[in-house]
């Protein structure tokens, strides 16, 4: 049995006279309501990645800071080993113990002890220099002809340096290893992430760091240099002098100092920033170094 709404004449017929008059704004409502959803809709889809994403790096950012030291030295292990493989590394005293007494002050400088950190220098042309996970710092023996002042070494061992006590590498490694390897670590499951780790330690030689990584390893780099007193504007100036060197060149003729500069990105966003800092540093008294580069200079013009 079917029911039905019957509506007095005078009502219906009003109904229909307010729908007639207002068909188009109802037309516009439902559109609206329509775009309306459509947006709601696209907000929505938009949020799950963005919060995916968000998730991802936040969880794997936090499973980077609680990875052990010990677990930072058997990555580090790994990646050096496979450079090793691959690059002569120079053990001639004449070069080691120089480049060792140029060092020694900013490392032992260093508030976080958490750290030992230890230099190799290896034999490779390029102007190249980078930190491990666990403390080892790798220059290449192009980098060091290259420099024309002590303090532009020191400089990028702080920035170096600093990428380890920041472990950038680590978070970077974190970051692409992907969530689930990471939310197993948070929930105390460390074997699969420690294992994935070591496993994939050679990544480390190909990852680069994003600007704000630099940017914060500039910033930490040089408070390490002042509170060695060692005077920091030797980081910008090495960074400048070799952007100087392949701007001179052009677009063809990048040499080997681009490849410092390929993997420690160095717009002149980040120079110039660093320049602002060598402007505010005053006249300061800071250490001299000249007798230890001017040796480190000799060994390195004695080897083949």
């Amino acid at each position: 049995m079917s029911h039905h709404l019957y509506l007095p004449p005078e009502i219906d017929s009003a109904m229909r006279s307010w729908i007639r008059r207002h068909k188009r704004a109802l037309r516009l409502g439902c559109l609206a309501s329509i775009l309306i959803g459509i947006l709601l809709i696209i907000g929505l889809v938009w949020g799950v990645i963005w919060g995916t994403f968000y998730l991802k790096d936040y969880v794997a950012g936090k499973a980077a800071v609680w990875i052990p030291v010990q677990w930072e030295q058997k990555l580090g292990d790994v990646a050096l080993a496979q450079i090793k493989a691959q690059t002569r590394f120079i053990n001639d005293p004449s070069v080691l113990e120089p480049f060792n007494r140029l060092n020694a002050p900013l490392l032992s400088s260093i508030p976080n002890q958490s750290y030992r950190f230890v230099l190799f220098v290896s034999d490779a042309k390029e102007v190249n220099a980078f930190a491990l996970p666990g403390g080892y710092l790798v220059f290449n023996r192009g980098l060091l002809e290259k420099a024309r002042r002590p303090e532009e070494i020191q400089g990028v061992l702080a920035h170096e340096v600093a990428h380890v006590l920041k472990r950038h590498s680590l978070v970077q490694m974190a970051q692409n290893i992907g969530l689930k390897v990471a939310v197993q670590t948070l929930l105390g499951n460390e074997n699969p992430y420690l294992d994935y780790l070591v496993r994939n330690g050679s990544q480390l030689l190909s990852l680069k760091f994003t600007r704000d990584h630099e940017r914060a390893a500039d910033d930490l780099g040089w408070e390490l240099l002042q509170n060695a007193q060692i005077n920091p504007q030797g980081m910008v100036n090495f960074f400048a002098g070799l952007k100087s060197e392949m701007d001179a060149k052009g677009k063809g003729g990048f040499g080997l100092e681009a490849s410092f500069l390929s993997t420690h990105p160095t717009p002149q966003e980040r120079i110039d920033r660093l320049e602002q800092k060598k402007t505010a540093l005053g006249r300061g008294e800071f250490r001299s170094f000249e007798g230890e580069f001017k040796d480190l200079r000799a060994g390195l013009r004695s080897m083949p």
